[in-house]
């Protein structure tokens, strides 16, 4: 396992952005300080420092989009135990606010809390899919466990301090220690927190590797993967049967689907989004044909659950209504590159750069999240993805 370049603990620093978060949520805007609400942002703030400290832009307000005035409340019943794990902050945040009532008392009017955010409410860190098989929520980030025989699987632990509070979730369930460790793709905050699991075998598509030898990220360690794979690999957990497919390029180049075909679960990383576009710059590292391609076919397996690296639900609803969207943006894109290019050549294609995302829209998904701001982007990828090929 190669060394963290840094010096300063991934903890104190999150601690102090934390802090410095939750201070900014007690001042008004002209610096006089105000009697909190219960959990003003608290939890969102840990969640969003996390977030940044780990370069993954795109789940800041992650709980704001997606829960709206119940954001605090759901980021707290899904990081309740990685709250608990930092120690003293979240109590000492907990006391200042809450004025002698209890914090689980929301205040709307006295309503109970999961009486005011009705169904929304986030399920817990570790959720049963079926028999042997998990789903961890922590720190905005999924990872499926595998149980079974006395062996353990486990994706993504994404850094140390969250695949610490995944090894103690596992531990409430079984004695068996992580035996396999499955990376959905290169990326870092992904690819972290290998060595919280010493005696596990890492797992990641042979295109892992070149990007590990280059180990510019200074967010953690960079796995020492133990096993690589093409096209294909399947793998026996204690008689459930868990697969690995590398279909092409998604996000990133070892892009891999794991998919558990007597269960029928998949579980994919950072290629859709629950009724929302993925925006910033997170979007330029996408091959938007390879996306479309992967959902495409995946969506073509039979599918219980569909596990996605950044969301709470495992409906396979919300893939079969991103392969719609995948599909409709390449038909709408291609159309108008189809055109430039019978008109003025190759380099229509080069025209329409800049230009078709300011002027394309597809007014059925306007209600997704982040529709306004980033759809212009996913316009330019995927007119790039399939000109350019990446």
């Amino acid at each position: 396992m190669r060394g963290k370049p840094w010096a300063v603990p991934l903890r104190a620093v999150l601690l102090a952005v934390v802090g410095a978060a939750a201070l900014a949520a007690f001042v008004s805007a002209d610096g006089r300080s105000e009697k909190p609400a219960p959990w003003p942002t608290t939890c969102v703030g840990l969640n969003d420092a996390i977030e940044m400290s780990q370069g993954n832009h795109r789940n800041v307000g992650i709980y704001q989009r997606e829960f709206g005035d119940q954001a605090e409340q759901a980021c707290r019943n899904e990081h309740r135990g990685d709250l608990s794990a930092l120690g003293s902050l979240v109590a000492d945040a907990d006391a200042a606010a809450s004025d002698g009532q209890d914090a689980d008392a929301m205040a709307a009017d006295g309503q109970d809390a999961d009486e005011q955010q009705g169904m929304q409410s986030p399920p817990a860190a570790m959720t049963k899919l079926t028999d042997g098989v998990y789903q961890y929520i922590g720190f905005g980030y999924v990872s499926l466990v595998v149980i079974s025989g006395g062996e353990v699987l486990i994706t993504d632990p994404s850094f140390d301090l969250r695949a610490q509070a995944l090894k103690e979730a596992i531990a409430e369930l079984t004695d068996a220690p992580v035996s396999t460790i499955v990376l959905t793709h290169e990326h870092y905050d992904h690819a972290g927190g290998t060595s919280v699991f010493a005696d596990a075998s890492v797992i990641c598509h042979v295109n892992c590797q070149p990007i590990f030898d280059l180990f510019t990220s200074p967010t953690g360690d960079v796995p020492e993967v133990d096993q690589t794979f093409q096209d294909l690999l399947r793998i026996d957990v204690g008689g459930i049967d868990v697969e690995l497919h590398h279909l092409g390029p998604g996000d990133g180049e070892a892009t891999t689907i794991i998919y558990l075909p007597e269960e029928q679960i998949v579980v994919t990383s950072d290629l859709y989004e629950p009724r929302g576009l993925t925006g910033g710059a997170f979007v330029d590292d996408k091959n938007f044909t390879g996306v479309r391609h992967i959902l495409n076919t995946i969506s073509q397996w039979p599918l219980k659950h569909a596990v996605n690296a950044h969301s709470l639900g495992t409906d396979p609803i919300d893939l079969y209504e991103n392969v719609e969207y995948y599909n409709d943006l390449y038909d709408a894109v291609y159309e108008e590159l189809a055109a430039a290019v019978a008109q003025s050549g190759p380099f229509g294609a080069f025209m329409l750069q800049g230009t078709l995302s300011q002027t394309l829209k597809l007014p059925k998904y306007q209600d997704w999240s982040n529709y306004d701001t980033a759809f212009p982007r996913h316009v330019d990828r995927m007119l790039l993805s399939i000109f350019h090929g990446d």
